[in-house]
């Protein structure tokens, strides 16, 4: 056939290669089914999604079955996305991966080239051999048939319905899939949910019981050992517990079900954090026990195992309750809010501190800046409340001046279990000011405008001449400087360290140079370039003679006020080293590690003032230290040298030695200090002198009465010690007698001291239960000496402080009474009050027993001595009469005096005065006791009189410099019952102070006259 086509017909040439034909063919086939194949995978997804959440919405939230759902799904999708990869690309590869396949399924899809095309593809195939058709006829072959596929292309052979049909399922699932979404949101999250998050069955599939497991169940609560509290019994209780954390449950109770094994099972409370835990319970029969121990709120359940293994729990939980330990609550009482302190002064807070439990520790924090310090507070009785008051020494905080500090209480509670507590009272706030450092200030002001008219005073002694603008200039000039003159003196207005005659000298100053300035000023032709002198020769001479004075004041009063500063420095150098020994002291008695940073706090606070003596110092004209200052009077060097070997030995351990040290410097300091005291006066005298004159006089007459009265107070006490030598011997047989019946009184009041409930007692009463503490030790001390007589004076003191404690307690309660509500104390005071009245009888016995037994003294004392004691009376009256006339002057010279000598004076001379009328009804009683301690007291008061007077002389006064505390009474501060003041203050208006409320008269008066 072959040959006969060839010889008769003409064959056509094809442009068709049949190996790229089908290359091509199969290019497309593979694309096709892929695509075919990837839609119907699509779809199969597609539906596998659709079917799901509707399985889950029907299963419901089982973890379970939820978890079996999407694993099968998994799976099925799985394999659909193996069966589209193997069907629409591996098994097309190998179905068609031969020519021969390829013409094969052309042929199927084409019919009238099947047989030329296969055959023209296993003959270009077929291997050379004998018999094979020629090249030429298979070569022709393959041309004739490349003709024919000529016009058939490649892309019309593909299936035209498959492709399309598989992408309709797709759209079609992808559209069902919308619609559910669509119609059916809540059924399809819902059947996700269930399927994604659906919970464990709970209890581990234990079956829940909608009865009690267990009965008649019974609770023991056993509290933490730091509460105090006694074990609960719940018996027959619904088992819902409450207690502090840490509190241990005992349970008991009655299986009501047949069990094998039963536990708690505990789970957090609703909201709350942690996880579910078991609790084994012990099972006796049909008896079951366990314990937990309370740490957060939480829920319980019995869960119960049968003995066939079945597992079943309690449906309603059981409650356990934390009650909540609070912290403590701090209330802090400050003199005023915020408070101005100079930083060498002491202040008094009062607190009162209460817990539920009980209290380990409290401490007062401050804060400035960055840094931040403390200060432990004693609690003698760490119960549930402390009450009382804590003097703060301000100079333990390191803060500039201007400097604010905040404070305030921490107290931690006794909870052992969670870690204490913490409870803080409201913030304070104080400045900590520094009135010399503002004065040094003030004083360089005063330096430069000295400086200033001094400068202007060279200008006018060349003179301006004719000069318009120099003239204009030297006015300017002057108005400015009295301006700044004016300036400076309103400084000093409120100044503690400036005296009244430096503010009365720059405002004279100021006032002069103002006129003369204001003269010169309305000779002035503005704008004019010559002016003639003669026109200021009435006012030229006038303002030079105005400025040389001023400048030479100036520089006297600069002069003065260093030395002042240098005084004003070495008290508080003497402030710092009585605190410092204070500090050692108590390290030495107490060995507090805590002490040794506020001792070097101290010891760096000296050092700095040291270095600031010698920088004033320095800075004093060379005549002033030549001529007022010597060699005691500058030896801040060698008080710093000291203080280098008193660091030390600090730091080396030898605190004794430490202490020893440190009194050696003090006493050099001292010697310093007069010395420097000295400088200052004969500074005064020679550039002051009518001012100086005044208070030397003053002084010296001040010291010739101090003097009398040291010796009268000499004298009393030689008549005393005359009538206790008597009045011992005299008791020296009946001594033991004596003591024996005392000392069973003593130890009755203590007993009844002791059962005083102290919790209800306020601030100013402990104080004086404290008194009547020591006054009894001081009784029986006396007693075993012999002296009765000193004795009973001791045991009169204890009784009238227990009076003032009762008075005190009373008002407090009237005061409860009379309030819109009753305090939480009150219980507590009226307690406290009863425990003082059951010891004030026991402290009148005490009395008469001591009076019965001690002889008196116009009994024993001898005629010459009671003459004497009458002598001495007159001569008390003598000096009373002349320190009364000591006061007057005072008064009358007023501000005549420098500083503000004469009030201070006043007020002491004043309280000097009292004691010696009270001296003087002593005396009159014939009392050798009482006149000894108040003609002492009249001789202290006289001898702080001129130390007050002194100080103020040089304007340090001791509200800047002193060591009594800023105390509590005050605007905001802790104040005696209303009762009390007002009981005081008709008793005053009457002439006298109630007997039982003297000390605190006498401490109420103190108060006010500060």
């Amino acid at each position: 056939m072959l040959a006969g086509r060839a010889q008769g017909d003409t064959v056509a040439v094809s442009r068709t290669s049949i190996p790229n034909y089908l290359a091509r063919v199969r290019a497309l086939v593979l694309r096709h089914e892929a695509r075919r194949t990837g839609l119907y995978g699509f779809a199969a997804l597609a539906g596998i999604v659709l079917v799901l959440p509707l399985v889950g919405a029907v299963i419901g939230a089982h973890r379970g079955p939820g978890l079996a759902v999407l694993a099968i799904g998994g799976i099925a999708a799985a394999i659909v996305v193996a069966g589209s990869v193997v069907l629409g690309l591996v098994a097309p590869r190998r179905r068609y991966g031969a020519d021969a396949d390829v013409a094969r399924w052309v042929g199927r899809r084409h019919p009238p080239v099947a047989s030329d095309l296969l055959s023209c593809v296993e003959l270009a195939e077929a291997p050379v051999r004998p018999g094979a058709p020629s090249r030429a006829l298979v070569s022709a072959l393959a041309d004739a048939t490349g003709a024919k596929l000529d016009d058939v292309a490649p892309d019309s052979l593909l299936p035209v319905r498959e492709l399309p049909r598989a992408r309709r399922w797709a759209l079609a699932v992808v559209a069902a899939n919308l619609v559910l979404v669509a119609l059916l949101p809540g059924i399809v999250g819902r059947g996700w949910h269930h399927l994604v998050a659906a919970p464990p069955d709970p209890y581990d599939g234990a079956a829940l019981s909608d009865v009690p497991l267990v009965g008649d169940l019974n609770a023991t609560l056993t509290f933490p050992a730091y509460a105090k509290r006694r074990p609960v019994e719940l018996p027959s209780s619904s088992g819902d517990v409450r207690g502090l954390p840490g509190t241990s449950v005992a349970l008991r109770a009655r299986v009501l079900v047949p069990a094998s094994e039963v536990e708690l099972v505990i789970e957090p409370a609703p909201g709350a954090a942690g996880a579910k835990r078991k609790v084994a319970a012990k099972l006796d029969g049909d008896q079951v026990s366990a314990s937990l121990v309370i740490d957060r709120a939480a829920r319980y359940r019995f869960a119960v195992t049968s003995p066939s293994g079945g597992r079943s729990i309690e449906t309603t939980p059981r409650s356990i309750e934390t009650e909540p330990d609070v912290a403590p609550t701090v209330q802090l009482v400050a003199p005023g809010e915020p408070l101005d302190v100079a930083n060498v002064r002491r202040v008094e807070l009062a607190y009162v501190i209460e817990d539920d439990f009980g209290l380990t520790s409290a401490e007062l924090v401050w804060e400035s800046g960055k840094d931040r310090g403390k200060k432990p507070i004693p609690l003698d009785d760490p119960g549930s409340r402390a009450q009382g008051k804590l003097v703060w020494d301000i100079a333990e905080v390191q803060v500039p001046s201007g400097g604010e500090v905040r404070y305030w209480i921490e107290a931690k509670d006794n909870d052992t279990i969670g870690g204490p507590n913490v409870g803080r009272s409201r913030e304070l706030h104080l400045r900590v000011t520094s009135p010399r450092e503002r004065h040094e200030e003030t004083l360089a002001r005063q330096q430069a405008v000295a400086e200033r008219l001094l400068k202007n005073l060279g200008a006018r002694l060349v003179g301006p001449g004719d000069d318009g603008p120099a003239r204009d200039g030297l006015a300017h000039d002057l108005r400015d400087a009295v301006v700044e003159l004016g300036s400076v003196a309103g400084a000093y207005d409120k100044d503690p360290h400036a005296s009244d005659q430096l503010r009365k000298a720059l405002s004279g100053m100021r006032d002069r140079l103002d006129r003369l300035a204001s003269a010169e000023q309305r000779l002035l032709i503005k704008g004019a370039p010559k002016m003639p002198a003669v026109r200021f020769a009435a006012t030229d001479p006038r303002i030079v003679a105005e400025l040389e004075d001023d400048a030479i004041s100036l520089a006297d009063w600069l002069d003065r006020e260093r030395l002042e500063g240098l005084l004003d420095i070495s008290d508080e150098i003497a402030a710092h080293q009585k605190r410092l020994a204070d500090l050692l002291a108590q390290f030495q008695r107490t060995k507090d590690p805590r002490l040794l940073d506020e001792i070097d706090r101290e010891m760096k606070a000296l050092d700095r003032l040291y270095a600031e003596q010698t920088a004033h110092a320095h800075a004093m004209p060379e005549d002033v230290l030549d001529q007022y200052v010597n060699r005691d009077a500058a030896k801040a060097q060698d008080g710093s040298r000291c203080m280098d070997e008193v660091r030390a030995l600090v730091h080396a351990g030898k605190t004794a030695e430490a202490q020893a040290k440190l009194e050696v410097c003090r006493q050099e300091q001292a010697r310093a200090a007069a010395a420097q005291e000295d400088s200052l006066s004969a500074y005064r005298g020679d550039k002051f002198g009518e001012e100086q004159k005044k208070l030397d006089e003053v002084m010296n007459e001040l010291a010739d009465v101090a003097k009398d009265q040291d010796d009268i107070a000499a004298e009393a006490n030689r008549i005393f010690e005359a009538y206790a030598q008597k009045a011992d011997e005299i008791a020296r047989d009946h001594r033991r007698e004596a003591a024996k019946k005392i000392g069973a009184v003593v130890d009755k009041l203590r007993r009844r001291l002791d059962a005083i409930d102290q919790s209800g007692l306020t601030p100013f009463a402990k104080e004086e239960l404290d008194v009547v503490e020591r006054r009894l030790n001081d009784v029986e001390h006396m007693v075993g000496d012999g002296d009765l007589a000193e004795g009973a004076a001791m045991a009169r003191q204890a009784k009238q402080s227990l009076d003032t404690i009762a008075g005190e307690l009373e008002a407090a309660l009237d005061d409860d009474r009379q309030s819109d509500s009753t305090s939480k104390w009150a219980e507590a005071t009226q307690n406290a009050l009863d425990g003082v009245e059951r010891a004030r009888p026991v402290a009148k016995d005490l009395i008469d027993e001591l009076q019965a037994l001690a002889p008196r003294p116009d009994q024993i004392m001898s005629g010459d001595d009671q003459r004497a004691l009458d002598r001495l009376r007159r001569r008390e009256a003598m000096n009373e009469q002349r320190t009364r006339r000591l006061g007057d002057r005072t008064k009358q010279l007023g501000g005549e005096l420098p500083g503000d000598t004469a009030s201070e004076l006043g007020k002491k001379l004043g309280a000097a005065i009292d004691q010696m009328d009270q001296a003087d009804d002593r005396m009159k009683a014939k009392d050798p006791s009482g006149a000894r301690e108040t003609t002492r007291a009249a001789a202290d008061a006289l001898a702080k009189a001129r130390d007050r007077a002194r100080s103020a002389a040089r304007q340090a006064q001791k509200s800047v410099v002193g060591e009594e505390p800023i105390r509590i009474p005050g605007a905001d501060e802790y104040r005696a019952p209303e009762k009390f003041r007002e009981q005081l203050l008709e008793d005053w208006k009457k002439g006298s102070a109630p007997k039982s409320y003297e000390d605190a008269d006498e401490r109420y008066i103190e108060e006010l006259r500060k």
